[in-house]
């Protein structure tokens, strides 16, 4: 039997160009501008989200769409980043866990502040090219007991 670590790999050039798009895209999402970041998902009926910002789970492409276009509206004048902490790439599947860190005006609040998501995204290649098929992002990242 063959070690799966042998076919997951993260040195993919292909999905590594695939990443660097979403990055891009979720800066000028956290700016306002959801198009980018909605191109780049599968259009299927399969696609879920639990966003952010709390509430519903999302499922299929409307819904994900229109939530997307909701959260993006939230952010004014964003400065992102993000920490690289697990993943993996397959022939036709990918994965990846991070920390990601959103500095902006959100909602009505009088200033900006920061908030930190825990963030995991699965991805699968499709005819036209790698595409985002699930993504959970939560702000639980204080501990809340021992």
């Amino acid at each position: 039997m063959q070690e799966v670590k042998k076919h997951c790999v993260l040195n993919n050039a292909d999905f590594s160009a695939f990443i660097e798009r979403v990055d891009t895209a979720q800066h000028k999402f956290a700016d306002q501008s959801a198009d980018e970041f909605k191109k780049l998902w599968s259009h299927s009926d399969d696609v879920t989200l639990f966003g952010g910002h709390g509430g519903r789970v999302e499922c299929g492409w409307e819904n994900v769409a229109g939530r997307l276009e909701w959260s993006s509206s939230t952010y004014r004048q964003a400065d992102r980043g993000s920490e690289f902490i697990s993943g993996c790439v397959c022939a036709d599947f990918a994965y990846v866990v991070r920390r990601e860190f959103i500095e902006a005006w959100i909602g009505n609040e009088p200033v900006r502040r920061t908030q930190e998501l825990r963030v995991t995204m699965v991805f699968r290649r499709e005819r036209d090219g790698w595409r985002i098929v699930h993504r959970h992002a939560d702000s639980q990242t204080e501990k809340s007991c021992d």
